[in-house]
């Protein structure tokens, strides 16, 4: 056929083939679907008390995000996105044994991770006396000798590598860079993060060694240091995730890090650091939740929040883009069916790369039970290398922009969460609010909505709260020997000097230099820690807590198991299914996966016909607590008889699956103790019937 003659040869664009619908259109067919029911509904609120709406257009008046690589930097760093191959893989090692976490982090590399993230044990990250007893959460690091293996395994020359040392970085960065002068391999050949957050480090782990101001006076020595003789490390990192793991909203995330970020900018100006020069030094870090746009957003957010914050500080256009290391929330990560994990972490990686993030970090979907084994750890690394090489969005940049409800959602994100940071400073800025409480008892409160969230299963946990599996193999990680803790009695001379050079310490990275000379001469993590404490007192505060948010179910769960161990069975509860199987599949069904979220088994059948066939299968199953389940229809000739019965027959429990609606008085009269429905308490519900069976005790 001749072009002349095709059907689309009379249309200039494909959207004449079209009607383009309207917004009023749109909203009438949804109305209609709905029945009667206002739109509203499908409005969505969030934690961060944002109202989703269902529908986004360029009639909500989006503001112009502007271009990739060019302030506000919404859009991405840099133009062309993180790079031709994408943004960098910097896969977590965390084994306690020094030496085993070198060979995984060069398995990590000859398995495609482009970098490293070193997470230390919490006795170096907050070392001050000797000797400090590693907890087993991280690489337990004696000497800087501990890290001549990851010179003997890796390529440091060409392989980027980030500590997360908490608030005693410094003497860890020391040895880092004690041992790489062993290796030959000058501090300009070294590339990555020492990730230095005093502030961060104060909230996870509740202690600063050497105090809040003689930490800022570290960091000082630090970025001075790595300004001369490192320019491919960046000194200061601010941390989020340990809020995040504290129940934090994407809104208070942003205005910690942002709060966080200026203080350090403000504390090194005082040092005489111009912020054109600290705000280089700085990558931020932040963790990826389960909702994929909101996690999206923030990353967009915060650089649009960095660019007008250092704008203000009188930082050139060239500093102002916010580098970005983005690590898939152990916040979600379950212990139990462990293996959805992988579809958790896929998510938050997703999420990194559509916000822009420069580094991400996957953890293996074992990361929750103690030390991950070679399986969890390759998926954890293939994952990003699916997402990058078999996905391409490596090649996108800013793959969600032009979205509007994206764009929409960081705008959103960014003016709260600039409110919220004004507000942090109008208090004294942030480790005033930290240190006095204030950021806790924030956190306590979103962390109890989310919590009823859980319970209520508002938001379901796939394979805990909700589709759990009863009958599931347990996943176990051995835990491995810890070392015993160490101490010595060398570098003498060395530590004396950098107690010395601590005390006197002016900022200019000769700290820094002193620190490294006492690593080499064989001093331990805690001598080094002690000595660049100098005369400085610690500052102490009460960590914030880290839940993950399948905890309150998987104790439960734990407690069910205890039972079965030591009695032979679990606790057990009968469902009285009403009818024939279309009647009762369903809330029968629902019953089960309510219940065996908590341990508790359900004794299921194939139904009934009569009250008396139930009541004897309810005699016969040796437990004590019902359920009835069956159609609307069939429920208010059923449930008084029924109901009567089982608590005759012996039953101190009968539930009944549904909502009673104005038949609940009269059937509460006849027996029934209890509704399970969606948007009930779950949870107490489960804590309740555990207790009365004696299977838990709080």
């Amino acid at each position: 056929m001749a072009s002349s003659d095709s059907t689309f040869s009379k249309y200039s664009t494909i959207e004449g083939l079209f009607d383009r619908p309207t917004l009023e259109q749109w909203r009438k067919t949804a109305e209609a679907s709905l029945k009667g029911r206002p739109l509203d509904r499908l409005t969505v609120r969030t934690h961060e008390g944002l109202a989703i709406r269902p529908l986004y257009s360029e009639a909500d008046g989006i503001d112009d995000p502007g271009f990739p690589g060019q302030a506000p930097h919404v859009r991405g760093r840099t133009p062309l996105g993180p790079g031709p191959s994408g943004w960098t893989v910097c896969q977590p090692v965390a084994h306690p044994d020094p030496a085993t976490s070198a060979r995984w982090a060069a398995e990590e590399i000859a398995g495609g991770a482009r970098s490293i993230w070193l997470v230390f044990d919490r006795s170096v990250r907050t070392a001050a006396l000797e000797p400090c007893a590693p907890v087993g959460d991280g690489v337990c690091l004696a000497t800087s000798g501990g890290l001549d293996e990851f010179f003997d395994n890796l390529d440091l020359s060409r392989t980027a590598l980030h500590l997360g040392a908490g608030g005693n970085t410094p003497a860890v960065a020391a040895s880092l860079l004690a041992s790489a002068r062993r290796h030959e391999i000058t501090p300009s050949d070294l590339t990555g993060s020492f990730g230095f957050d005093p502030l961060g480090a104060l909230a996870s782990d509740g202690c600063l060694t050497a105090g809040l101001d003689g930490s800022y006076s570290q960091m000082a020595e630090l970025v001075s240091w790595a300004e001369k003789n490192a320019p491919g490390i960046r000194s200061i990192a601010v941390a989020t995730d340990g809020y995040h793991l504290a129940g934090a909203t994407a809104i208070q995330e942003l205005a910690y890090g942002m709060a966080t970020a200026v203080a350090y900018l403000r504390a090194l100006a005082d040092r005489e650091i111009d912020p054109s020069v600290a705000s280089k030094q700085i990558i931020f870090r932040h963790a990826m939740g389960r909702d994929l746009f909101m996690e999206a957003a923030k990353l967009r957010a915060c650089r649009q929040l960095w660019s007008r914050a250092v704008e203000a500080c009188g930082v050139g256009e060239d500093g102002r883009a916010a580098m970005i290391h983005a690590i898939a929330s152990p916040r979600g990560l379950t212990t139990r069916d462990p293996w959805v994990n992988m579809l958790r972490t896929t998510v938050g990686g997703f999420a990194a790369t559509v916000g822009g993030a420069d580094l991400i970090s996957i953890q293996p979907f074992d990361h929750a039970m103690e030390i991950s084994d070679p399986l969890a750890r390759r998926m954890a690394r293939n994952t990003q290398t699916i997402l990058r090489e078999e996905s391409h969005l490596g090649r996108v940049v800013d793959p969600g922009g032009g979205s509007w409800y994206l764009e929409w959602l960081t705008s959103e994100l960014a003016q709260a969460a600039w409110d919220r940071f004004q507000a942090i400073e109008t208090n004294g800025g942030m480790a005033s609010v930290l240190l006095e409480g204030t950021i806790a008892t924030q956190l306590n409160r979103v962390q109890a909505d989310r919590e009823e969230s859980f319970a209520t299963r508002r938001e379901p946990i796939t394979g805990v709260s909700s589709y759990p599996n009863l009958a599931e193999e347990r996943l176990t990680r051995e835990r491995p020997d810890l070392p015993d803790p160490v101490t010595a009695d060398g570098a003498t001379e060395e530590l004396a000097r950098l107690f010395s050079a601590a005390n006197e310490s002016t900022g200019n990275g000769d700290v820094v230099t002193t620190a490294i000379a006492a690593a080499a001469a064989d001093a331990t993590i805690g001598q080094l820690a002690v000595a660049l404490r100098g005369t400085r007192d610690e500052t102490v505060m009460t960590p914030l807590p880290s839940q993950r948010e399948a905890e309150i179910f998987e104790r439960l769960r734990d407690a069910s198991d205890a039972w079965l161990a030591a009695n032979g069975t679990r606790p057990r509860i009968f469902l009285a299914n009403m009818g024939p199987i279309p009647d009762h599949k369903p809330r029968a069904t629902f019953a089960t996966n309510f219940f065996e979220a908590g341990g508790i088994e359900a004794l299921g059948n194939e139904g009934f016909q009569t009250t008396n066939e139930a009541l004897e299968a309810f005699a016969s199953s040796g437990t004590r607590m019902a359920v009835i389940c069956s159609s609307d229809k069939r429920y208010p000739d059923v449930v008084p008889e029924l109901a009567a019965g089982l608590e005759k027959g012996g039953a101190r429990t009968v539930l009944l699956a549904g909502k009673p609606g104005e038949h609940e008085t009269a059937w509460r009269a006849s027996g029934v103790t209890g509704f399970i429905h969606m948007g009930c308490d779950q949870w107490q519900m489960l804590v309740d019937l555990l207790q009365e069976e004696g299977v838990l005790h709080v």
